[in-house]
């Protein structure tokens, strides 16, 4: 296992990261914490990084998972309100499918996908009904790719009988309840369609969090350094120290786990227990750096309207988006029942 950055992988990072920190600080946040930054789909968009997966026949640049991953992280450094990881994800899936009508309208930015892995659809001679909540980004969405029993199913919401009621999150990101009667199925596979997009969502959610703690915990050291009590800087203290420490601990395990997952998936190997070990680590992350932060900013960081407080939603919104960390441990509890010598795996 390799899990260094090729050079292609680098260059994209550094471009996502530029374009994201060029375009997004904190007035920036405040003016899209509840909306869609369009100007920034646009924008990256016009450097390719909406398309990353997609094949260059469908106006992608066929980089594999790591890089999409990569993008995922820099969007979690600056939280920004785009449906990156949901686009990227559904695009993967269709495409798999051989479904390609639409695909190069989101290489060009003018169309974005949502997704969904939730249970409540039911699927009847081709036709979707049921309902669903907290589906990210539905709102003019191209397709929304969902479940329905054993199927990965993609429709369109323009041409549904549908039903879409906002529903708000702590992080602001826009989410309906889709009450859906008579919408034409997409068959996009089986259980294993669904198994190896799950796996995806898992580590790419993940790579959000990582970005996320990782921004979060670098405006605490600032703060820390800066701040001073006693004539001396907090960082100067031992508590401080030891407890800024531990996140940072906590920000390189997970992302030592998020390496192994990408690497895996990359490879075409199975990923279900390292992805559910992203998944956990994010989630314990989540929590512990997020509450870290904030405390080591004392009375400014529980102000609703101070920039470290939205880190903190955002960790609390990323930490139970899939279930928390009881629940994948659950899942994988169960998956080592079912598939003893999975556990041997690297």
């Amino acid at each position: 296992m390799d899990f260094s950055l090729s050079d292609d992988q680098a260059a994209i990072a550094e471009l996502a990261t530029r374009i994201f920190r060029d375009q997004v600080d904190d007035a920036a946040r405040v003016r899209h914490q509840n909306s869609f930054d369009r100007g920034l789909w646009e924008t990256l968009a016009s450097s390719g990084l909406t398309a990353l997966g997609l094949s260059e026949a469908n106006g992608g640049s066929g980089m594999g998972f790591a890089a999409q991953c990569l993008v995922a992280q820099a969007q979690g450094g600056v939280l920004a309100q785009i449906p990156l990881a949901e686009t990227l994800l559904a695009a993967y899936a269709l495409e798999r499918a051989g479904v390609t009508e639409g695909l190069s309208k989101v290489a060009n930015g003018s169309a974005h996908l949502s997704l969904s892995l939730g249970a409540g659809l039911e699927l009847t001679d081709g036709t979707l009904s049921g309902e669903l909540t907290m589906v990210p980004w539905a709102e003019g969405a191209l397709y929304i790719v969902v479940c329905a029993g054993d199927r990965l199913i993609a429709f369109s919401p323009a041409e549904a009988d549908l039903a879409l009621t906002p529903q708000q999150v702590s992080n602001g990101r826009p989410t309906a309840r889709l009450q859906v009667a008579g919408a034409k199925a997409i068959d996009l596979g089986g259980g294993d369609a669904i198994a190896a997009l799950r796996q995806r969502q898992q580590v790419m959610t993940a790579s959000i969090q990582l970005g996320v703690a990782s921004e979060a915990l670098a405006r605490t050291a600032s703060y820390t350094s800066e701040r001073k009590q006693f004539g001396k800087a907090l960082a100067g203290f031992q508590a401080v120290a030891h407890r800024a420490a531990d996140a940072y601990m906590d920000i390189e395990a997970l992302r030592g786990v998020v390496d192994s997952a990408m690497w895996r998936i990359d490879e075409g190997l199975d990923a279900s227990l390292q992805a559910g070990a992203a998944r956990w680590w994010a989630a314990e992350t989540s929590h512990r750096v997020s509450h870290t932060a904030q405390h080591l900013h004392g009375g400014i960081g529980a102000d609703v309207e101070y920039p470290i407080h939205r880190f903190f939603l955002w960790a609390k919104q990323l930490e139970f988006d899939l279930g928390g960390a009881a629940h994948e441990l659950a899942s994988m509890g169960k998956h080592l029942a079912s598939n003893p010598r999975s556990g041997v795996t690297l």
